[in-house]
């Protein structure tokens, strides 16, 4: 059996090896110019809810308006004398 040393943990003294800074910086960039593409991709996305919302309100409002409208005719006929016989 071979003997066990502890495990070391590699300290960090001072800034990034030379080879990372530069991909943390083009990320960074890169997050900078992700960021409000995919939010301006979202406009289309709040825009077309609006559309579906506002379509099934008015849908909403032309059927009680059409059901509002039948019951004035209904009460329009039943108290008009020329459709009393």
């Amino acid at each position: 059996m071979a003997p066990t040393q502890p495990l070391r943990v590699a300290s960090r003294n001072g800034p990034p090896p030379a080879i990372v800074a530069p991909i943390l910086g083009l990320a960074a960039l890169g997050a900078l110019v992700v960021i409000p593409l995919v939010a301006l991709a979202a406009i289309p996305l709040l825009v077309a809810t609006l559309f579906a919302v506002g379509g099934v309100v008015a849908f909403v409002l032309s059927v009680w308006a059409l059901i509002e409208g039948l019951a004035a005719f209904e009460r329009w006929i039943e108290s008009d004398r020329r459709f009393r016989q």
